[in-house]
């Protein structure tokens, strides 16, 4: 079936019914009922995705007693449908997906973060060679409402184009699905994390912008559920959040098996996921804190200015801190 373009703008569907869980690789299954089982949900394959991959690699959540059943997404929005109907536990995501829910009336907690990473980049064609000059173009993004969305709107508005006129946002899938749109035709910017900037740039595209020249920190992925999670079995969420913070040190203190399950997981070579790992595991921090103050200022301004969100939320609406450092 050939790969079709979604361009009309919609906000996050919340169903009242049981997602039908998009299996992949990763496995698939529904979500558990009690014990010390976890279906966690992922929203598409990624590098930054490193500790999870070694986690499963490596044993980890075994060793913590757990029994965790890995299902990745399409997107953020799949993902969120999944956590609300809770054929998913956990996930690890952007914030954008239970922040989105929050506005939507639903009752959802982000409980751990760490993953505050400005791993995103833009490319375009190559006529393009700044963000303005992709006015009237198509951008790809992962799905509507994603990080990817909330980020393109935002370098769009730093550019001094009105993302909601003078830009067409396409949701196309993942990094890969989206260069090989961009390779048809279908696409003429996208924004990608590593290994997908790489083959970009070998494909002859411009890199037109980073994220770290927009901010310095950036919450990438959050592990999020519904309250039931934590409440319902605060042993088995601690179990949880200590195994995903010992597989983020991990990461970071050998981060050549890193690599190697980043390379099986993905398909990808070993040498690309490192270069993919050099690009954020500075900003890999495994006692699951949030981004700075400015930093969340910053995300908030992109998600108001580019309409993904209605209003800024009170962080006890979203966020359960009871296994994040304390702050003074």
């Amino acid at each position: 079936m050939p790969w079709k373009p979604l361009r009309r703008r919609t906000r996050l569907a919340l169903p009242l019914l049981a997602f039908a869980l998009a299996a992949t690789a990763c496995g698939s299954g529904g979500a558990a009922s009690g014990g010390d089982t976890i279906t966690l949900g992922l929203p598409v394959q990624a590098t930054t995705l490193a500790p999870v991959y070694l986690a499963e690699d490596m044993d980890l959540w075994k060793q913590h007693g757990l029994t965790v059943k890995a299902v990745t997404f399409k997107g953020d929005a799949e993902l969120a449908k999944a956590v609300l109907s809770g054929d998913v536990d956990v996930a690890v995501g952007s914030l954008t997906g239970p922040l989105t829910a929050e506005e939507a009336g639903q009752d959802v907690k982000v409980i751990y973060g760490g993953f505050d990473m400005t791993a995103f980049s833009w490319y375009a064609v190559p006529e393009i060679h700044a963000v303005a000059q992709g006015k009237g173009k198509n951008w790809g993004v992962t799905t509507i409402g994603s990080s990817t969305d909330l980020l393109t709107r935002f370098a769009a508005a730093k550019a001094g184009l009105d993302p909601n006129r003078d830009i067409k946002v396409v949701q196309g899938g993942a990094s890969a699905a989206r260069l090989a749109a961009m390779k048809a035709g279908q696409l003429q910017a996208n924004i990608f994390t590593e290994p997908q900037t790489v083959y970009a740039q070998k494909a002859g595209y411009n890199k037109i912008l980073d994220l770290r020249d927009l901010v310095d920190s950036y919450p990438m992925h959050v592990a999020w559920s519904k309250p039931g999670f934590v409440d319902g079995n605060s042993d088995r969420a601690k179990k949880f959040v200590d195994t995903l913070a010992q597989a983020m040190k991990l990461t970071k203190d050998q981060p050549g098996d890193a690599a190697k399950s980043i390379a099986k997981a993905l398909k990808i070579s070993v040498d690309d996921a490192k270069a993919s790992m050099a690009e954020w595991i500075g900003q890999l921090y495994p006692d699951g804190r949030m981004p700075s103050a400015k930093a969340m200022d910053d995300f908030w301004q992109m998600g108001l200015q580019g309409k993904v969100f209605a209003k800024r939320l009170p962080d006890s609406q979203w966020l359960d801190s009871r296994f994040l450092p304390k702050t003074s």
